[in-house]
């Protein structure tokens, strides 16, 4: 991925490049419009900790967060924010 990406560019194309669900708009809700399943979510979930490099804080986890690219890249960059804090 280029560093000229957005966070939430990065995350359209790992959903397209995992998932091989093409991402209507970056705030289309992907479980309500059918792209993913849960099984996908999961996918989702593991590759996103892995391509950022954070950990998903399991206990305080809320699906509605990941319903949207858009959604995922704003808890990416808070993780982020916060490990930076740290």
């Amino acid at each position: 991925m280029t560093q000229t990406m957005t966070l939430t560019d990065q995350v359209v194309e790992l959903i397209r490049d995992v998932l091989q669900v093409e991402v209507p708009e970056p705030d289309s809700d992907l479980v309500a419009e059918g792209l993913i399943d849960s099984l996908a979510l999961v996918s989702l979930i593991t590759e996103v900790e892995h391509e950022f490099g954070i950990r998903l804080p399991i206990g305080e986890f809320d699906l509605g967060r990941f319903r949207s690219a858009a959604q995922i890249a704003a808890l990416v960059a808070e993780i982020a924010s916060e490990r930076r804090a740290a």
